[in-house]
């Protein structure tokens, strides 16, 4: 598959990079060792601080601090005297793969799975000529906290919101071992890859990292 191909070349230098979620790197390798699916964007679960200038402005925001592990409390209210402009908001996400499979079996594999490790937000993104399953959790946080550089709630209230939020984070992460166990049984259903093998040992992920 040449987008496989290309999507391993892109996961390898990104390593290579520093720019991968290194307590999923482990678990990104396994998914793409198996034959007939892929990784594209992935995320091991995430807290922090964003600003955003309107609501759904994405594009626009600006993350003020962004971890992938618990926020310290002080952490948190340091990274707010930064604020500037915009609403303001705490927000925890789960760990999210999305992946691709070359045929609409593999892909139903990939959904019936996700569901089966706890990840209850699994869906098909897109069913076309490539099918696209994004492997997701329910445990999403997001808690405004001021506007325009003014944070508008005390440290109680901070402090309550961010241990809220890293409890949430930590709960989704703890289902990432359950769902590797799962991926080892489907590499054993569907086969490993030969592609990835040459592939990584051309980029010499051998070297700094345990393959699969």
């Amino acid at each position: 598959m040449k987008a496989k191909r290309e999507a391993l070349v892109s996961l390898f230098t990104a390593m290579k990079d520093g720019k991968v979620d290194e307590d999923i790197i482990d678990l990104l390798l396994l998914i793409n060792s198996i034959k007939g699916i892929y990784t594209t964007s992935s995320c091991s679960g995430r807290i922090g601080i964003i600003e955003e200038p309107a609501l759904g402005a994405k594009p626009l925001s600006r993350w003020l601090i962004k971890v992938h592990r618990p926020v310290e409390f002080e952490e948190a209210r340091e990274a707010l005297r930064n604020a500037r402009e915009g609403l303001i908001f705490l927000k925890s996400q789960p760990p999210i793969f999305h992946i691709v499979a070359e045929d609409l079996e593999r892909a139903k594999k990939l959904h019936e799975l996700g569901l089966a490790s706890g990840f209850k937000y699994t869906t098909f993104k897109v069913v076309s000529k490539r099918h696209l399953v994004e492997i997701n959790a329910t445990e999403y946080l997001t808690a405004p906290l001021g506007r325009d550089g003014r944070v508008l709630v005390d440290d109680e209230y901070l402090r309550f919101a961010v241990g809220v939020g890293n409890d949430m984070l930590k709960r989704s992460k703890g289902r990432l071992p359950r769902l590797e166990a799962s991926f080892r049984k489907l590499k054993k259903e569907l086969g490993e890859d030969e592609l990835f093998y040459e592939l990584a040992e051309e980029h010499g992920i051998g070297e700094n990292w345990k393959l699969p």
